[in-house]
């Protein structure tokens, strides 16, 4: 865990603070994630690809891969989650 601790915190970490606050949404937790990263203003995003991954009881998973293109902002904007969780 030591040597990976850096990656995790640079590739994962980013995108799990709405899962801190509300716990798991089992489905919507992907899009919790995405809107964690979206929202996040330390990362620039743009031309970015995102991979998406998420899994159900043990028989089926989906992956796909979001690439951002264009103005991101209008998202942050109206997303607030920080200050409407508060």
């Amino acid at each position: 865990m030591k040597n990976f601790r850096a990656a995790w915190v640079d590739k994962c970490q980013v995108s799990l603070e709405l899962a801190k606050r509300l716990g798991n949404i089992y489905t919507g937790s992907l899009y919790n994630g995405l809107l964690s990263l979206v929202c996040n203003d330390s990362l620039d995003l743009q031309g970015k690809n995102i991979l998406m991954f998420s899994y159900g009881s043990g028989c089926a998973s989906s992956v796909f891969r979001i690439t951002v293109r264009g103005d991101i902002s209008i998202i942050k904007r109206n997303a607030r989650f920080q200050e409407r969780l508060d």
